[in-house]
């Protein structure tokens, strides 16, 4: 029990410290800068805010398969808890990161795009 206690308490320590690490860094993009985008510039701004989003969002993954496999190696002999679920908790949180990583990489696409056809004819 004393060896779970200390996982989960390095687990919380670990996520917290990656949330505000993350929100340390630059300010993600807001519905403001979207609407006010009009130049090659803003958009290849815009586009760079996501790829910072998406490493983010990687590091967090890895973070939670980290954290799932020690659940994983903490399930054999444990007693009166629930690694397992612990543990595929994390797992669908790593998929989850994951998933929105690909999303936010699509937005940055788009946004690379707009920086290109925004003024093309100019």
């Amino acid at each position: 029990m004393n060896r779970l206690v200390t996982m989960l308490s390095a687990g919380v320590a670990a996520v917290m410290l990656s949330g505000s690490a993350w929100a340390a860094g630059d300010a993600m993009v807001t519905p403001a800068q979207i609407e006010a985008a009009k130049t090659s510039a803003d958009h290849e701004a815009i586009a760079a805010a996501y790829d910072k989003e998406a490493t983010q969002l990687d590091s967090a993954a890895k973070e939670h398969e980290g954290m799932a496999k020690s659940y994983q190696r903490a399930a054999t002999g444990t007693k009166g808890s629930n690694p397992v679920a612990m543990a595929a908790h994390c797992n669908k949180l790593a998929e989850d990161y994951k998933a929105a990583a690909t999303e936010t990489r699509d937005l940055a696409a788009a946004h690379r795009q707009m920086a290109k056809d925004c003024c093309a004819g100019k």
